[in-house]
């Protein structure tokens, strides 16, 4: 198998580079093929929130490296890796501030990061944890179905880039909607599944053992397998805790190819639905009438012209700032592709590097804006084919198009 998806990876990848619209998927395919070339295994722990899921991680780990409250308390994906123990904050504009481990809650925490309106992309966690050895890349996620639709977002977005599921029941409450939905999403893309189900130490045994064998049987049918192991564990007692790991580890040794071969699976063909809903948005944005074409083109070039002020207009100081510079170019691409999907209705995908705090100034940041823009411009103006009058280019592209549908459409069958 490992053979056959690497030759689909690729041949995903030869197709998407061939189109300016499918640069997030391929973006997204060139992650997955990192994965899957180097083994790269990420074990994520996901569930509603209040079941404990920081908790868990925290015992899993052997240490208490998250924070846990009596309310909902993740707001960003954490990522955990083995190393000397340490954290870094990423945010939106590509700037990583390394952070004191006594300071990752005003990061990760609802209440001091509400909605994460501090633009935090992950906070990633160095630990010297045993369990981390194998080179596995540990992730607690926000809780699903509380009041912050923003945490729900984050956690289902994070959902794809997992390989192995941790999914984290509670007995202080059946298993209801918001977990079934949750569930059947995180089907789609993880290729193995470990059902925690967390604070027994409140609950007596019979009916723990009453509470654990309805959510086997209801969650075996809708896994569509026969069986499935329920780890039954207290966080807080550190109360079973070991079973599961222990389990996490044999696979991790044994099956780590066939779990990243199968999820590589069941990504790309996410991908490639995703690739061909952005083509259907392009087809659309295709048929506006050419008056509301002008219009849309008339918007972007202003605001282009407010990008180019607002940059003209910083401080001097902040201009020879390599990393205020730095980050205001990755902020610039960002409202840029929000712009695009606000006036087109299409993905328009920007590479964001890392800043760096000691980046050197390399260049006028106004001229850098202004010719990020004219390159966009650019090829919105090839992509929407605007006011272009040779009827053979105009034909090549959309028998171009329809060629890249019909393999992607064909892949995804196959697939």
């Amino acid at each position: 198998m490992e053979n056959n998806i690497l030759e689909r990876i690729n041949e995903a990848e030869g197709l998407f580079a061939s189109y300016e619209i499918t640069g997030k998927e391929l973006a997204r395919v060139r992650q997955l093929k990192d994965k899957l070339e180097n083994e790269k295994m990420t074990v994520s722990v996901i569930g509603q929130f209040k079941r404990g899921k920081s908790a868990l991680t925290n015992g899993i780990l052997g240490d208490k490296i998250l924070p846990v409250g009596i309310v909902p308390v993740t707001a960003v994906v954490t990522t955990i890796e083995y190393g000397e123990k340490g954290a870094a904050v990423h945010f939106a504009n590509g700037v990583v501030k390394e952070t004191a481990f006594e300071d990752i809650h005003t990061y990760v925490n609802e209440q001091e990061n509400s909605d994460n309106h501090l633009g935090v992309t992950k906070v990633a966690i160095k630990c010297p944890s045993e369990f981390l050895k194998s080179g596995l890349t540990f992730v607690d996620t926000p809780g699903v179905g509380s009041m912050h639709e923003n945490n729900t977002e984050e956690a289902y977005n994070f959902v794809k880039e997992s390989d192995a599921v941790i999914f984290t029941l509670s007995v202080d409450s059946p298993i209801n909607q918001i977990e079934i939905d949750f569930l059947k999403n995180a089907k789609e893309y993880a290729a193995k599944f470990y059902f925690a189900v967390n604070k027994i130490d409140v609950i007596d045994p019979e009916d723990l053992d009453a509470y654990i064998e309805y959510c086997r049987k209801f969650i075996s049918g809708l896994m569509e397998v026969e069986d499935i192991h329920m780890f039954a564990v207290s966080a807080k007692k550190n109360i079973g805790v070991d079973e599961l790991k222990e389990a996490i580890l044999r696979d991790c040794a044994s099956e780590s190819r066939k779990i990243l071969e199968q999820s590589s699976r069941l990504k790309l063909h996410d991908i490639i639905v995703s690739a061909l809903s952005q083509i259907t948005l392009y087809r659309s944005a295709l048929s506006m009438p050419g008056d509301e074409f002008d219009q849309r083109f008339g918007e972007i070039k202003e605001f282009f012209e407010f990008l180019h002020n607002e940059a003209a207009g910083l401080p001097e100081a902040l201009k020879k700032n390599g990393a205020v510079c730095e980050a205001h170019l990755n902020d610039v691409k960002n409202r840029l592709t929000a712009k695009v999907r606000e006036l087109f209705g299409i993905d328009y995908h920007y590479e964001i590097g890392e800043v760096s705090a000691n980046g050197q100034a390399s260049g006028d940041i106004v001229a850098k804006i202004d010719a990020l823009c004219e390159a966009l411009n650019t090829t919105l103006n090839t992509i929407f084919m605007y006011r272009e009058e040779n009827a053979y280019k105009v034909v090549r592209r959309i028998n171009d198009l329809n060629r890249l549908v019909r393999k992607l459409v064909k892949m995804r069958d196959e697939l």
